[in-house]
């Protein structure tokens, strides 16, 4: 049994998934991608991933219909949404209350650094790193 991560990315934007499954290479995660909601569905509730990065506006099923069934089924599940469109601090509704963390594009690619390291995510090569202070 891995004890890797399994990290699940959703975008119906072929770009967008491509550069984001291509940057998350450089961390020990499983990976997996879909290019809409139902087929990230699909995936998420055969595979069970850890943490889930999908776009927002998606057709067949968006982002927060995606994390919501994961959510039922996977209830640690943490739901990182990514959006053109940025929400208020306080989210546009209680549906956008189902994501841990939320990010407008372009993705602050350190700032998602920081989210998944403290998530437990690590670089790819730093499994002989110093374990924190504390641990």
């Amino acid at each position: 049994m891995s004890s890797r991560l399994k990290v699940l990315v959703a975008d119906d934007h072929p770009d967008s998934l491509d550069l984001l499954s291509e940057l998350l290479t450089v961390y020990d995660v499983e990976l997996r991608a879909a290019r809409t909601g139902l087929e990230a569905i699909g995936i998420g509730l055969k595979w069970e991933p850890d943490i889930l990065i999908t776009d927002i506006a998606m057709p067949q099923a968006d982002g927060r219909h995606l994390a919501g069934r994961l959510k039922l089924s996977l209830p640690t599940l943490v739901a990182i949404a990514v959006s053109g469109t940025p929400l208020n601090t306080d989210f546009e509704s209680s549906q956008d209350l189902i994501f841990d963390e939320y990010f407008v594009k372009p993705i602050d690619f350190n700032r998602l650094h920081t989210t998944l390291t403290r998530l437990g995510v690590k670089l790819m090569g730093a499994s002989s790193a110093p374990a924190p202070l504390g641990s």
